[in-house]
């Protein structure tokens, strides 16, 4: 019973977290997660299930009443399904431990970006360059890979891509990741659940934990704004990127 409680009350808090930064939740749950006795791979196999549950939360709450772009949308994530399956073998093969290192720098790289872009996600923007629209796409293999690992900061750097590239705001971007994330995360517990981690208790404490924290962080976010939003944006992003780099 011990363990059901701190998997519910991590997964509750690391999703009120990452849903509004796009840090993401498991940078949170999964320490919580081991320190209470669950191996790795079920580890991240009941995070990628309870996100598939709290994403579509997430996603409608920022993006009811805006417009949605369902051709990105949807292209991003077809991309980034290849990377999701060669995200998973890798957990399954190789300690995933080897990129917190990268991941962190680069993670610090975009909050810093972002704190000195002081405009930057607080309006949409009408972006007419082909060339810029089509940005992020390449990146979506890289983050579809990241995504089937760990995806901590996984939000943080779509935010920066789309808010430059497609000219989002702050709750548009979150709102389109959180879409796309959902496909990604799907997919990858599907593999991890076909590889045999599976735990009932567990993950039923994770999902229904994380699909509150996923309601009450999504919409508290969308209701104080994208300069709020932006705020914990980059406090969150810090703390991940130093976690991370430093690997504390």
């Amino acid at each position: 019973m011990t363990t059901l409680i701190i998997i519910f009350l991590a997964s509750l808090l690391g999703t009120i977290i990452g849903v509004m930064s796009g840090g993401g939740s498991s940078i949170i749950s999964l320490p919580l997660y081991l320190w209470a006795g669950v191996p790795l791979p079920l580890a991240i196999a009941t995070h990628k299930l309870y996100a598939a549950f709290t994403a579509p939360i997430a996603a409608r709450n920022y993006l009811k009443g805006l417009k949605i772009d369902w051709k990105f949308l949807l292209i991003f994530a077809g991309i980034g399904l290849i990377g999701a399956y060669f995200g998973v073998q890798f957990v399954l093969a190789i300690n995933a431990e080897t990129l917190k290192t990268i991941i962190g720098i680069i993670i610090i790289i975009f909050v810093i970006y972002s704190y000195f872009q002081k405009d930057l996600g607080l309006k949409t923007k009408k972006i007419q360059s082909f060339t810029q629209k089509n940005l992020p796409y390449p990146f979506a293999l890289i983050m579809g890979f990241y995504e089937g690992i760990l995806g901590s900061g996984n939000g943080i750097a779509f935010t920066i891509l789309t808010t430059y590239s497609r000219g989002y705001d702050m709750i548009s971007a979150l709102g389109h990741y959180n879409a796309v994330a959902f496909f990604w995360v799907s997919f990858a517990a599907i593999l991890y659940i076909q590889k045999g981690f599976f735990d009932p208790g567990i993950m039923l404490a994770a999902i229904l934990g994380a699909s509150i924290g996923g309601y009450i962080g999504s919409k508290y976010a969308k209701h104080k704004g994208n300069r709020f939003i932006k705020i914990v944006f980059i406090i969150v992003g810090l703390i991940l990127g130093l976690k991370l780099s430093l690997n504390l």
